[in-house]
């Protein structure tokens, strides 16, 4: 942290900025600095995922406006952990030269510079393909307090994994414990993490084309699977609107068993990218067939991946997405 001086110098055009002063930790921060007719009042995490960032305003909460300006910093912040900060109003400033801060007279922002902290090599994440399916089952039922044997046993997932995981999650505060037992901190900032690392185009997607369109076609393309034997489920748009009937749509979205294009064999997809209203999607694990269900007469995937999938869809998808956080639809249909 010893160029935090250099970095908010730089930010703020105050080149003379500092030095960091360190504090003992019952104060609630880790460090001052006195610059100028500023006090900064810092608060340092090794990680800028969302639930650093919300257990960074906690601890800073008791701090008293008069101290000084409140200010996280972070390697790099993910944006999902600047989406943390926003929601509770807490400024933030990266190593990288990121930065949102907000104080009378002042106003400082700054995205998209690279992070200049970032692992080499391929870090192993909570939300690789497999992995993931720990935090789907913590999402699918976010109240419920799981063993790590359980966790094990109910995704298929060796013991070691699982721990290997839990510890991730643990290290990004994204887990609340009460002994053995754990379950999301938050089940948003649970879920904001994992949109922050998930890929839609990771799967293998096969595009086509079938007469009809909207939620007439959803029910064709029910009952054509069906027939054919093949196990599916509804995810996007269709999935959105068989839940509550948000945003007339085109392009109906299918996670399929098995080779996909097996499957557009079987229903007789005429397969094309232009003009596609169909996608048949072979995911990179079972795991996102975890909590289907039937809604509205279509076979569907949990609200949580359904979330996760609209925020890559096109048409309506991102607004579908936020329609269904924000209705509570994903907690109460997956509990």
């Amino acid at each position: 942290m010893r160029r935090l001086p250099a970095v908010l110098g730089d930010l703020l055009d105050e080149p003379q900025i500092g030095p960091l002063q360190p504090q003992t930790p019952d104060r609630g921060l880790d460090a001052i600095i006195d610059a100028r007719d500023r006090v900064w009042l810092i608060e340092i995490k090794s990680t800028g995922s969302p639930g650093a960032v919300a257990s960074a305003a906690e601890q800073m909460a008791t701090l008293a406006a008069d101290d000084g300006i409140r200010l996280l910093v972070v390697p790099f912040m993910t944006h999902a952990g600047a989406k943390a900060a926003a929601d509770r109003g807490l400024n933030w400033l990266d190593l990288s030269g990121n930065a949102n801060i907000r104080d009378e007279n002042l106003y400082v922002s700054v995205q998209g510079r690279p992070n200049q902290f970032a692992a080499r090599g391929r870090p192993a994440s909570a939300f690789a393909p497999k992995s993931s399916r720990v935090a789907r089952a913590l999402l699918l039922d976010p109240e419920r307090w799981w063993r790590q044997k359980e966790l094990s046993e109910y995704t298929d997932l060796d013991a070691g994994r699982v721990s290997r995981v839990v510890r991730r999650l643990e290290d990004d505060d994204l887990l609340a414990r009460d002994g053995a037992l754990l379950r999301p901190r938050e089940p948003g900032l649970l879920l904001d993490a994992w949109a922050d690392e998930y890929r839609f185009d990771r799967h293998d997607i096969i595009t086509g084309h079938l007469s009809g369109s909207g939620i007439e076609l959803s029910r064709e393309l029910e009952d054509r699977l069906r027939r054919a034997g093949v196990d599916h489920a509804f995810t996007g748009l269709p999935a959105a609107w068989a839940q509550d009937k948000f945003a007339r749509f085109r392009l109906n979205s299918i996670y399929v068993h098995g080779d996909p294009r097996i499957a557009a064999d079987a229903i007789e997809l005429r397969r094309n990218e232009r003009g596609a209203n169909v996608q048949l999607i072979g995911p990179n694990d079972r795991g996102v067939f975890d909590g289907q269900r039937a809604v509205d007469d279509l076979t569907c995937v949990s609200p949580v991946q359904v979330y996760l999938d609209l925020r890559a869809l096109p048409e309506r998808a991102a607004e579908a997405a936020e329609e269904l956080r924000h209705s509570g639809a994903i907690w109460h249909a997956s509990s």
